[in-house]
């Protein structure tokens, strides 16, 4: 019986792992990858670690990549291989630029003297 529970328990590991790169593949990781961006920057804008322009920049890009995608997909037949290492590879290079952003000294607190407004 233990030796049973066992093996059903292995199999249904092997499974759950198996599907995950499915899921990625139907387009769930590019979904869930935009929608973390927006988070970011959402989070950069109410903290103020994001300038008005820095903001509307990563927004303008989020906003090319989420188009691109919509628009790949309208062809319908779901998105190529290429279309999806392309789009996949444009929300890498996005996340590492809010992330560059957002840990700069740049700030919307900041007074061009460097000084904070605010205290």
């Amino acid at each position: 019986m233990n030796r049973l529970f066992s093996i059903a328990a292995m199999a249904l590991i092997a499974t759950s792992t198996i599907s995950l790169p499915a899921n990625a593949q139907m387009g769930w990781g590019i979904n869930v990858s935009q929608a973390q961006l927006q988070t970011r920057i959402n989070a950069g804008i109410r903290s103020g670690a994001l300038t008005r322009s820095e903001a509307k920049n990563l927004q303008d890009k989020l906003n090319r990549i989420t188009y691109l995608e919509a628009r790949a997909r309208a062809s319908g037949f779901g998105l190529s291989p290429r279309e999806r290492n392309s789009i996949n590879g444009q929300l890498m290079r996005l996340k590492n630029d809010v992330q560059r952003q957002l840990t700069d000294s740049d700030s919307r607190y900041h007074s061009r003297f460097g000084r904070h407004f605010f205290r």
